[in-house]
Protein backbone atom coordinates (compact mmCIF):
# COMPACT_ATOMS: atom_id res chain seq x y z
CA UNK A 1 0.00 0.00 0.00
CA UNK A 2 1.26 3.40 -1.02
CA UNK A 3 1.47 6.10 1.72
CA UNK A 4 0.02 9.08 1.06
CA UNK A 5 1.52 12.25 2.46
CA UNK A 6 -0.18 15.58 3.19
CA UNK A 7 0.27 19.23 4.65
CA UNK A 8 -2.18 21.35 6.54
CA UNK A 9 -1.19 24.76 7.24
CA UNK A 10 -3.41 27.24 8.70
CA UNK A 11 -2.65 31.12 7.91
CA UNK A 12 -3.42 34.48 8.63
CA UNK A 13 -2.24 37.56 6.88
CA UNK A 14 1.28 36.29 6.00
CA UNK A 15 1.08 35.29 2.14
CA UNK A 16 4.62 35.88 1.59
CA UNK A 17 5.71 33.46 4.33
CA UNK A 18 2.85 31.21 3.33
CA UNK A 19 4.06 30.87 -0.66
CA UNK A 20 7.62 30.69 0.65
CA UNK A 21 6.87 27.78 2.52
CA UNK A 22 4.06 26.16 -0.05
CA UNK A 23 7.30 26.60 -2.62
CA UNK A 24 9.15 24.40 -0.24
CA UNK A 25 6.59 22.16 0.32
CA UNK A 26 5.47 21.28 -3.55
CA UNK A 27 9.52 21.37 -4.39
CA UNK A 28 10.20 18.04 -1.97
CA UNK A 29 12.24 15.13 -3.55
CA UNK A 30 8.98 13.24 -2.44
CA UNK A 31 6.19 14.74 -4.39
CA UNK A 32 3.19 15.72 -1.80
CA UNK A 33 -0.13 13.94 -2.31
CA UNK A 34 -2.11 17.07 -0.95
CA UNK A 35 -1.81 20.44 0.73
CA UNK A 36 -4.49 22.27 3.05
CA UNK A 37 -4.70 25.39 3.64
CA UNK A 38 -6.56 26.71 6.25
CA UNK A 39 -7.24 30.84 6.02
CA UNK A 40 -8.51 32.18 8.91
CA UNK A 41 -10.04 35.56 7.35
CA UNK A 42 -6.89 37.13 5.71
CA UNK A 43 -7.20 41.25 4.38
CA UNK A 44 -3.97 41.05 2.94
CA UNK A 45 -4.69 39.19 -0.57
CA UNK A 46 -4.00 35.96 0.65
CA UNK A 47 -6.73 33.93 -1.46
CA UNK A 48 -5.84 35.75 -4.97
CA UNK A 49 -2.13 35.17 -4.40
CA UNK A 50 -3.09 31.50 -3.64
CA UNK A 51 -5.11 30.71 -6.30
CA UNK A 52 -3.43 32.49 -9.02
CA UNK A 53 -0.10 30.13 -8.03
CA UNK A 54 -1.91 27.18 -7.24
CA UNK A 55 -5.62 27.60 -7.92
CA UNK A 56 -5.59 24.81 -10.61
CA UNK A 57 -3.44 22.46 -8.75
CA UNK A 58 -5.41 19.51 -7.55
CA UNK A 59 -2.84 18.59 -5.06
CA UNK A 60 -3.80 22.15 -3.43
CA UNK A 61 -6.89 22.79 -0.98
CA UNK A 62 -8.05 26.28 0.59
CA UNK A 63 -10.43 26.73 2.50
CA UNK A 64 -11.43 29.92 4.06
CA UNK A 65 -12.78 30.42 7.59
CA UNK A 66 -13.30 33.03 9.69
CA UNK A 67 -10.63 33.76 12.40
CA UNK A 68 -10.99 31.48 14.91
CA UNK A 69 -6.83 30.98 15.38
CA UNK A 70 -5.11 27.84 15.20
Amino acid sequence: MEQKIAAVIVAHNRKALLTQGLTGIFDQTRPIDRVFVIDNASTDGTHAVLQDAYGSDERFVYVLNENTGS
